[in-house]
């Protein structure tokens, strides 16, 4: 449960994250599917910050929720050495069942 000490400082990352992009509460609220209103009072440390909510900034905006919920960023392994070091770990076999599973998603988004 986080305190209201807690909210305000989530809601100064809400606001600092908003400004360093450059957009406006209605820009910013929009885009993760939140009334401008309770962006305000999340900013301003009235309202807590809900599961969803939280969900969509993190996604949409490409920040982490460590990040929002405590000031601290964790320093994420980018995907492409999560994908080398388990292609390393694999067999010939299991390889190419991957290999083949990848390059049919690709062939799916370009087809949208």
């Amino acid at each position: 449960m986080f305190t209201s000490r807690d909210q305000q400082e989530i809601g100064k990352r809400i606001r600092e994250l908003r400004r360093s992009i450059n957009e406006t509460q209605l820009q910013f609220s929009e885009a993760v599917n939140i009334t401008p209103n309770y962006l305000s009072e999340l900013e301003n440390g009235k309202k807590g910050l809900s599961c969803s909510t939280l969900f969509n900034i993190c996604e949409n905006r490409k920040v982490s929720a460590d990040y929002l919920l405590f000031g601290e960023d964790t320093d994420p392994v980018p995907p492409s050495e999560t994908i080398i070091t388990c292609a390393e770990k694999m067999n010939t076999h299991d390889l190419s069942i991957v290999i083949a599973y990848l390059q049919s998603l690709l062939k799916m988004k370009e087809m949208k």
